[in-house]
């Protein structure tokens, strides 16, 4: 039971994460979990992304670009697939969210 329950705020981290990346919304702080307080699973959460293909850190961060994360081709497809299954009205039905499946590599 403890394993689901970690298994599905990994997924809403992840999820978090990836909505954020999108929207170009969030220092590198809060990707990396410590804005307002140290967030070890968005940490993790994170590195996974970045691991899996779904963002990428972008370069020149600060000088050249106010974001330190962006949505791969790859990321990009994945949240429009989990629109398509779990959205709606472009919105994401976080209720479903047990039926998103993150790819492991």
């Amino acid at each position: 039971m403890q394993k689901d329950q970690l298994g599905e705020r990994q997924k809403l981290k992840r999820l978090e994460i990836l909505l954020a990346a999108e929207k170009e919304a969030r220092s590198r702080e809060w990707f990396e979990g410590k804005v307002p307080s140290r967030d070890e699973d968005k940490e993790e959460a994170a590195k996974d992304l970045l691991q899996i293909g779904l963002t990428e850190k972008v370069e020149g961060y600060l000088q050249q670009h106010p974001h330190p994360f962006r949505l791969t081709a790859r990321g990009r497809a994945f949240l429009e697939n989990v629109r398509a299954r779990i959205g709606e009205n472009d919105n994401i039905n976080w209720q479903r969210l047990n039926e998103i499946e993150f790819p492991s590599s």
